[in-house]
């Protein structure tokens, strides 16, 4: 695809909610960020495919910075479901490196459903399920993480 042909998904948008907060600065501003790579990659389709590879690397390394913040919080609160959490950090960073590498071959069309799906629910299932397990944990305790 040339990178001056816009992709037609890009009239997706993931809205914030604040049923997703978890009152922890750092978390919750790094969420709104994720939300905001997340439609970014929606409105660079509007560009073209040059425009989506860069928004998804974005939020790609933006989410692996995230993470590590996170699980390092995790030890050093003595988490005990710090393990499996990882495992779905890992997971997801997964998915994502299986769809960059399809898209960098194939093009956005190629992965636009899948992507657009993934995006949509990864982060909401995982911060309504894991992370707010963790954040749970944390304020039981009197606890937030640095």
């Amino acid at each position: 695809m040339a990178s001056d042909e816009s992709v037609s998904w890009g009239n997706h948008k993931i809205e914030w909610s604040n049923d997703l907060l978890l009152h922890m600065e750092q978390e919750d501003g790094d969420h709104r960020e994720m939300f905001v790579l997340m439609n970014r990659i929606f409105s660079a389709a509007q560009i073209g495919a040059d425009m989506v590879t860069q928004a998804v690397a974005d939020l790609c390394l933006f989410t692996r910075e995230h993470f590590l913040r996170e699980q390092h919080g995790m030890e050093r609160a003595g988490y005990p479901d710090r393990e499996a959490h990882r495992y779905d950090h890992e997971y997801l960073i997964f998915q994502l490196d299986v769809l960059i590498d399809r898209l960098m071959l194939s093009g956005p069309e190629c992965v636009a459903e899948e992507l657009v799906d993934l995006l949509k629910r990864w982060l909401c299932d995982h911060i309504l399920t894991y992370d707010q397990a963790f954040a749970a944990y944390l304020h039981e305790r009197g606890q937030k993480v640095a």
